[in-house]
């Protein structure tokens, strides 16, 4: 038996179950019946005693299809009757189960139908949640190591050499392309599509000029990047608040995504950068708590970087 939770199905099938039920015991009382008539018919043509004292049993349901017929054949003729109707009946048993296989496929056919409609609204809600993740941002901070002493100033004056020549890079072959730096270098678009060309871009901009500045003044750089994407588009002061938190972290010389940012980029079935989850990381400030959830995409950045170069 096929289960259903379909009210309506189950109410169908209960429905011709006792249709069903009805017409087998019609079945079995006409045949009944017809067998009691053909032996009543038998026992009147043997012996005529029999009818004296049985005919106000017999004769009225027989004179049902024979009204003004006193002959002892309307038993025989009742009996072949009887057994005649077996056969509309057995008919309406087949018409039932007829009946009841077209109800049920019409059900069925409902049940799809809203199916159907619950999964496309499913995936239109499925790519809405997609949809409204509408940018994203690459923010690369710098820190440095050296046998000398660096100061703020040169940290910051450092800073502006290598994010000035990346970002003449950037301009040049993503003219449209938003780059700002402060603190960090910052990369904001909507085209994500363009993300794994910019990205790439960056670290290899950022391999030769790593290059070319620990050679020049003696020190190493260690780089941190960091790309997320947003429902609601952010400012460049909040996105950099964000890549502040994520410093915070201790995470150095590693590339890291958010999980909104790796979600939408999956989505979109990019691989080159998808990177690793990691984690759910938390900040406790003064009076709030700020939650990342993290994914990985190079472990060693220097090395990453090394290997391009």
């Amino acid at each position: 038996m096929i289960h259903t939770t379909n009210v309506r199905v189950i109410e169908i099938r209960n429905f011709f179950k006792k249709v069903r039920k009805l017409i087998n015991l019609s079945i079995i009382l006409t045949a009944f019946l017809s067998f009691a008539y053909l032996v009543y018919w038998t026992a009147v043509m043997s012996d005529d005693m029999v009818l004296d004292y049985t005919a106000k049993y017999f004769s009225p349901f027989a004179n049902l299809f024979f009204h003004n017929d006193s002959s002892v054949e309307i038993y025989r003729s009742t009996a072949i009757i009887l057994a005649i109707l077996i056969v509309p009946f057995s008919f309406m048993y087949w018409v039932a189960d007829k009946i009841e296989e077209k109800l049920i496929q019409r059900e069925n056919k409902i049940d799809e139908i809203l199916e159907a409609n619950r999964i496309k609204q499913a995936k239109i809600d499925n790519l809405m949640q997609y949809d409204v993740i509408n940018s994203y941002s690459i923010c690369l901070s710098l820190d440095y190591e050296s046998e000398k002493i660096i100061t703020d100033e040169t940290k910051i004056a450092l800073n502006n050499i290598v994010f000035q020549k990346i970002k003449k890079v950037l301009n040049v072959a993503f003219p449209n392309l938003k780059v700002n730096y402060g603190s960090a270098l910052i990369v904001s678009s909507f085209d994500f599509n363009k993300y794994d060309q910019i990205y790439s871009t960056i670290l290899r901009a950022l391999a030769k000029v790593k290059n070319v500045v620990e050679s020049k003044y003696e020190l190493k750089i260690i780089p941190n990047t960091f790309s997320d994407a947003y429902i609601n588009n952010k400012t460049i002061s909040q996105i950099e608040r964000s890549n502040n938190e994520i410093k915070k972290l201790n995470f150095k010389n590693r590339a890291l995504s958010s999980a909104v940012f790796l979600k939408k980029y999956k989505y979109l079935k990019h691989e080159k950068y998808a990177g690793i989850p990691i984690g759910e990381y938390a900040l406790f400030n003064d009076n709030s708590t700020s939650t990342y959830e993290l994914n990985v995409v190079y472990k060693n950045l220097s090395q990453t970087l090394a290997s391009i170069s």
